[in-house]
């Protein structure tokens, strides 16, 4: 996974808020590199197997943090955030829906991220639900049924955890986070968000070749 050559390395979690104010930017980059470089997204684990209840103190504390990425980046949030009495905020249903879609249809992979991204801030639909995120994989064409098929696997479970561990490895301290791949080299170019013009320098210095803007 990790020795190909010239890759942007975009790790990441659907239910991280910084991440979803980075969304803009990865989507500039993927745009402006993608016949340049790969650009490959990890999910790298948030809050995998969280069982902590979410009561109103919790609401509160999640809610400062969206506000603070609001305010930064501009991405909307609905802030009459409201969940059932069951949720809790398990961040691993989310990314194995990801690594589910990336193995179905790589190519929707970055779009379907940002789906699960969009239900949970705007939309306040509860993402660590297997029928929310199968809705969102049936908007993207993905058959419902292998999509389930794969995302209640053993296998695929294995693999998201086994994608969190490699994650871990290459000493990522948050999300996201942005590493240019280059062999067995990876050189961080953003830990935490960072807007697409303090990137571009340092995207265009790594492909050594002049700036495109």
């Amino acid at each position: 996974m990790f020795l190909l050559p010239k890759t942007l390395l975009y790790i990441a979690d659907p239910m991280c808020s910084w991440c979803w104010g980075f969304s803009p930017v990865m989507e500039a980059i993927g745009k402006k590199y993608q016949n340049h470089v790969n650009i490959q997204l990890l999910v790298g684990g948030l809050r995998p197997g969280n069982t902590e209840r979410f009561d109103e103190h919790r609401r509160e504390y999640i809610l400062g943090h969206w506000r603070a990425v609001h305010q930064r980046t501009g991405q909307p949030f609905n802030f009459d955030f409201h969940m059932g009495p069951d949720f809790t905020y398990d961040t691993e249903p989310a990314s194995r829906a990801v690594v589910a879609v990336r193995k179905l249809q790589a190519d929707q992979v970055f779009s379907f991220f940002q789906d699960v991204q969009r239900a949970f801030y705007v939309e306040n639909l509860d993402v660590t639900k297997v029928e929310v995120l199968a809705d969102l994989a049936s908007s993207r064409g993905i058959d419902r049924e292998q999509f389930l098929t794969s995302f209640q696997s053993a296998e695929l479970r294995k693999n998201v955890l086994e994608e969190f561990d490699s994650c871990r490895k290459l000493d990522i301290s948050g999300f996201p986070t942005l590493l240019a791949q280059d062999g067995q080299q990876a050189t961080p170019l953003a830990h935490g968000y960072q807007p697409i013009e303090a990137l571009i320098p340092l995207i265009d210095a790594w492909l050594e070749k002049a700036p495109v803007l």
